[in-house]
C-alpha cells in the first residue's frame, strides 16, 4: 500500500473529468478509494522530503511537491492518512476522433484546515487502440500512441459491450491522493 502511495505521490495526481462529447457512447468504471495511514518517522524540510512508516512496519520516503507550501509544519510523530481515489472513464470515438491529441492535468491544492495536508491530482486523456476485451474477468487491454500496452479492470461486462479488438477509443485515467495529518499527542 506505501509503494502505491509513493508511485502516487511522486507522479502527482488526478482530478474527476465530465467529457460532454457528443454522438459517442459513454461507458464509464466508478471509482475506488483505497485508504492508508503511516507516521512520520524521518523529515528534511530542505529537500522536501518525508519517511513514512505504515502500520504493517514498512517505510517508504516520499517527495511533497513544492505546491504544498505547509510541508515545513509537519513534525516527527504526525499520522498521516491517504485516501486514493482513481477511475476509469472511456469512449468510443467515432471517425472525427481518431487523431485526438492526448491531454494531461496536473493539480496540486493545500488545505485550508490547522494541521498541514492536501490534494495532488492527475488527469490524462488518450485516444488508444483496443488490443484485448476479456468480457469474463472483465477487462480491457488497449495500446497507447507510444505503442505501450496497458490493462485495466471493467467494473461490469456490460460496459464492454460493443467494444472490439481494433477499435479506437478515448480513455481518461483520473486519480486523486488526499494527505491528511493528525498530530501526535
Amino acid at each position: 500500500m506505501l509503494h502505491m502511495i509513493r508511485t502516487i505521490a511522486v507522479a502527482t495526481m488526478c482530478a474527476t473529468v465530465v467529457w460532454p462529447l457528443a454522438a459517442q457512447r459513454a461507458v464509464t468504471r466508478p471509482g475506488q478509494t483505497v485508504s492508508a495511514t503511516a507516521t512520520i518517522e524521518q523529515l528534511d524540510v530542505a529537500e522536501r522530503f518525508v519517511v513514512l512508516r505504515g502500520d504493517d512496519g514498512t517505510t517508504v520516503g516520499v517527495f511533497a511537491p513544492p505546491a504544498f507550501a505547509r510541508f515545513d509544519e509537519l513534525q516527527v510523530g504526525d499520522r498521516v492518512t491517504f485516501t486514493y481515489y482513481e477511475s476509469i472513464v472511456y469512449q468510443v470515438n467515432g471517425a472525427r476522433a481518431r487523431n485526438a491529441r492526448a491531454s494531461e492535468e496536473f493539480a496540486a491544492t493545500s488545505s485550508a484546515a490547522r494541521l498541514p495536508g492536501g490534494t495532488l491530482s492527475h488527469q490524462l486523456t488518450e485516444t488508444v487502440t483496443v488490443a484485448a476485451v476479456d468480457r469474463e474477468a472483465p477487462a480491457i487491454a488497449v495500446v497507447t500512441a507510444e505503442g505501450r500496452t496497458v490493462s485495466r479492470k471493467v467494473e461490469a461486462r456490460s460496459l464492454l459491450e460493443g467494444v472490439k479488438r481494433g477499435d479506437r477509443i478515448e480513455i481518461t485515467y483520473t486519480e486523486a491522493l488526499l494527505a491528511t495529518v493528525a498530530r501526535a499527542k
